[in-house]
C-alpha cells in the first residue's frame, strides 16, 4: 500500500491527489465524448469547474452542520483543507444541481450531456478504484492466488485492482463503440457496463453488506441497475426497429 507519496521532504496523500486527477481527467474525456456529439467541450469544463466549487462549499457546510460543537469550539477548522470533513450527500446533491441549472441554462441536449457525463464518471471510477487500491480500502476475500497482495498480513484478491482494469475495460468499449451508439445509448453502456464489472468484482471483497441468506447487497443492486441497463437497451432497439418498419411502408 501506498498511502503517502514521498517528494522531496514533502509526504501527500495518494487518495485525495488521485480523486483530483482523476475528476481533472474525467473532465477532459467528457470534454472528448461532447465533442464527438456536437457539443462544445467547453460547456463541460465549464460545469465541471461549477460543479466542483458548489460540491466543495456545501459539502463542507454539510459537515459544520452535523458536527457543529466540534466546529464551535474551533471554527477556523471550517477553512482548512481537509477534503475528509465533507458531507457525500450535501455534495452531491449540490454538484447535481449545478449540473442541472446549467444544462437548462445553456440548453445542452440532455442525452448528448449524459453521454459525455458518464464517460468522464468511468474515468473518476477507474482513479477512485487505483486509490482504494494504494490505501487499502475495500480489501478483498483471502486468496492463495499468485496475483493475490498481502494486506494485514493476509493474502488477498486485489479486487482495487481488479474494479480498476474491469473499468478501464468498459472505457475502452465505450469509446470504440461511440460512433455506434444513439444518442443516450453511450450512457447505457457505461451504466450496464459498471454493473457488470461490480457484479463480477464484488464475489471477491470482503468488506460488503451481507442481506437474507447471505446474499451481497452490492450485487443485488449491481444486478438491479444491470437488468434496467439492458431493458432500456431492448426498448431503445424495439423503437428504432418499429420506426425503420414505418419508414420502409411509406
Amino acid at each position: 500500500m501506498y498511502p503517502t507519496i514521498s517528494i522531496g521532504p514533502a509526504s501527500l496523500p495518494t487518495y485525495p491527489l488521485l480523486m483530483l486527477l482523476g475528476y481533472f481527467l474525467g473532465l477532459w474525456f467528457a470534454s472528448k465524448v461532447a465533442a464527438r456529439r456536437g457539443l462544445n467541450p467547453d460547456h463541460i469544463y465549464n460545469m465541471g469547474f461549477y460543479a466542483l466549487i458548489a460540491a466543495l462549499v456545501i459539502g463542507r457546510l454539510g459537515h459544520v452542520f452535523f458536527y457543529f460543537s466540534a466546529y464551535v469550539a474551533d471554527p477556523l477548522s471550517a477553512l482548512s483543507p481537509n477534503f475528509s470533513a465533507i458531507q457525500p450527500i450535501f455534495a452531491t446533491i449540490a454538484a447535481l444541481a449545478v449540473v442541472l441549472w446549467y444544462q437548462r441554462k445553456y440548453a445542452i441536449p440532455v442525452f448528448h450531456l449524459l453521454d459525455a457525463l458518464a464517460g468522464g464518471a468511468l474515468v473518476m471510477l477507474a482513479a477512485m478504484a487505483l486509490a482504494d487500491g494504494l490505501n487499502g480500502r475495500h480489501f478483498g476475500e483471502p486468496s492463495v492466488a499468485p496475483w493475490a497482495i498481502f494486506q494485514w498480513n493476509v493474502a488477498r484478491h486485489p479486487v482495487q485492482y481488479y474494479e480498476f482494469f474491469g473499468v478501464l475495460t468498459v472505457l475502452a468499449g465505450f469509446w470504440a463503440l461511440l460512433g455506434r451508439l444513439q444518442s443516450g445509448l453511450a450512457a447505457l453502456f457505461a451504466v450496464a457496463g459498471y454493473a457488470g464489472v461490480r457484479l463480477l468484482v464484488d464475489a471477491f471483497r470482503a468488506d460488503v453488506v451481507v442481506v437474507g441468506d447471505g446474499f451481497r447487497l452490492s450485487q443485488i443492486i449491481a444486478w438491479i441497475v444491470l437488468l434496467v441497463a439492458l431493458l432500456a437497451f431492448y426498448q431503445f432497439a424495439a423503437r428504432d426497429e418499429a420506426d425503420n418498419g414505418n419508414a420502409v411502408s411509406k
